[in-house]
């Protein structure tokens, strides 16, 4: 089970309608290329974005094709910086870079738009100067610690941040400067426990075998939640892939429209 506060609001709607029905989802999935290929390229559908982890910037043909499938994708990349390599993204497919001991000046000459960057630690003034010269996307920031004032502060000036912090965050007195276009990524079982009265829009991970009854739950509790799921195995993207049916499956047709890079 996710947690004795889904389950109770699970019990609460078992009288209600069994039909999930979203207006629209955005599922996150993050996995590694050496996942079978028909497996990942199985989970390609509109409204899931990939996080794909790799050793190497160059994809396989297959692996790149699929990836393009997806509503959007973040391709982990690292130096040296090549043509090649440069040639895979499109306005769909992104790279997805750390600004840990990144040479800032040379990656933006290298760099197609749309990147996204990884920010580990310390949010100073300096380090809030090098990821705007990037001139990101978007920004996943993992704070060592719960961030001081002036670090959120600095953190409402970076563009699609998302902030995984590595415990609960403390209760805020009033909610952050422009919490609303920050993402929270946390466990789905500390929804309710971390960063309460701040005012973030939430990124909740949940383990890919979420069940129906579960998900139904959840996006009753807290509408407008993005979910997250780590995909390890063959198994996990099994499960994944029932996930994304029953998302799917539970959302109007999407209407014909050009490619975006939505994260």
């Amino acid at each position: 089970m996710i947690g004795a506060a889904l389950a109770a609001c699970t019990l609460l709607l078992a009288a209600g309608p069994e039909q999930l029905a979203l207006p629209g989802f955005r599922l996150h999935v993050q996995a590694h290329e050496d996942l079978d290929v028909d497996q990942l390229g199985a989970l390609a559908r509109p409204g899931v974005v990939l996080w794909l982890e790799t050793r190497t910037n160059l994809l396989r043909r297959s692996l790149a094709e699929r990836i393009g499938r997806f509503e959007s994708a973040y391709v982990q990349v690292r130096p040296p910086w090549t043509s090649a390599a440069r040639a895979q993204f499109t306005p769909r497919v992104h790279p997805w870079v750390s600004e840990e001991g990144l040479d800032v000046a040379a990656y933006r000459r290298w760099a197609p738009a749309g990147t996204e960057v990884e920010l580990t630690g310390e949010l100073s003034e300096e380090r809030l100067g090098w990821v705007l010269a990037l001139h990101a996307l978007g920004v996943r920031w993992r704070p060592a610690g719960a961030p001081t004032a002036e670090e959120w502060s600095r953190a409402a000036r970076l563009p699609g941040l998302e902030v995984h912090p590595s415990g609960l965050l403390p209760p805020c007195e009033r909610p952050v400067r422009r919490a609303e276009r920050i993402r929270l990524r946390i466990p789905v079982a500390d929804a309710e426990s971390s960063a309460p009265g701040c005012g973030f829009a939430l990124r909740l991970e949940v383990p890919p075998s979420v069940g129906a009854g579960e998900v139904r739950a959840l996006l009753v509790a807290h509408p407008g939640a993005e979910l997250w799921v780590e995909v390890h195995d063959e198994a996990d993207a099994s499960a994944a892939g029932a996930l994304v049916g029953l998302l799917t499956g539970s959302t109007p047709p999407a209407p014909a429209r050009a490619a975006h890079g939505g994260r």
